[in-house]
């Protein structure tokens, strides 16, 4: 089974609802799901280019976010959200929600042991491995923090009634969590944006505070901000730097920051 919220769909997800932003749709079978994929990709080009309908499914192995361009269904990685999207059938999207290890091929020859060495030999592979193993990790961080950092293109939205519609729908406190640690993000409707941690007593910490626009890029909703990068809105969370932040009700310990 598969869990199913949908943004700004009707029941038939074939068409949009302006007026209605989330849908749980419950529990979904693989052929259910399979069903409403089928009917998604249906939607007009031009109301799926205003109200960025998206569906996120959540499996055993993998939770996706799904949105649908010229007939096609566009997938990302919740826990991955800095990566593009990939174009996928919907056999392939089943597959990743249940994420199915790949079976060995039978055809494949097996690998002989490697002959025994000497002690010398031995601790020499052992040293060439270690070095090899901490090269692999410095160009690994080094481009971990390089993608993280990478500047999308950002696309304003141009319309200002619309503009101000979103600020204030947006407007509001997400948080990692309400433990010691977690981050904070508090929007607000007029184009400032603040971001802290929750220090030690509850209070916040490595305050800081920024302005930002309402955008897109790939069909995501955004935030654009002037120093902090850019800030992703997945159904009612906020995606920043691959942490998802959940929307927090009024009055939670989160808002007393």
């Amino acid at each position: 089974m598969y869990r199913v919220t949908s943004s700004h769909l009707g029941p038939d997800a074939r068409r949009t609802r302006p007026g209605s932003d989330l849908m749980d749709r419950g529990e979904l079978s693989a052929e259910e799901l399979t069903e409403l994929l089928d009917a998604f990709v249906e939607v007009d080009a031009s109301d799926n280019e205003e109200f960025d309908p998206h569906l996120v499914v959540g499996g055993r192995g993998a939770k996706l976010i799904i949105r649908t361009s010229r007939g096609r269904l566009q997938v990302y990685d919740v826990r991955d959200h800095t990566q593009p999207a990939l174009e996928m059938t919907v056999p392939s999207i089943l597959d990743r929600l249940d994420h199915r290890d790949e079976t060995r091929n039978p055809f494949t020859p097996e690998v002989e042991p490697p002959l025994p060495t000497a002690p010398h030999r031995g601790i020499a592979v052992t040293m060439l491995l270690v070095g090899l193993a901490l090269n692999g990790y410095i160009l690994y961080s080094v481009f971990y923090v390089e993608s993280v950092n990478k500047r999308v293109d950002v696309k304003l939205i141009a319309d200002a009634d619309e503009m101000r519609s979103k600020e204030i729908s947006l407007a509001g406190t997400y948080a990692t969590g309400g433990k010691t640690g977690d981050r904070v993000i508090v929007v607000d409707p007029t184009g400032g944006v603040r971001f802290y941690e929750i220090g030690a007593g509850g209070g916040p910490i490595d305050d800081s505070s920024d302005t930002y626009q309402v955008g897109r890029h790939d069909g995501t909703l955004c935030l654009t901000t002037a120093q902090s990068g850019v800030v992703d809105l997945v159904g009612e969370t906020l995606v920043y730097y691959r942490d998802v932040y959940a929307r927090r009700r009024p009055g939670s310990a989160t808002e007393k920051g």
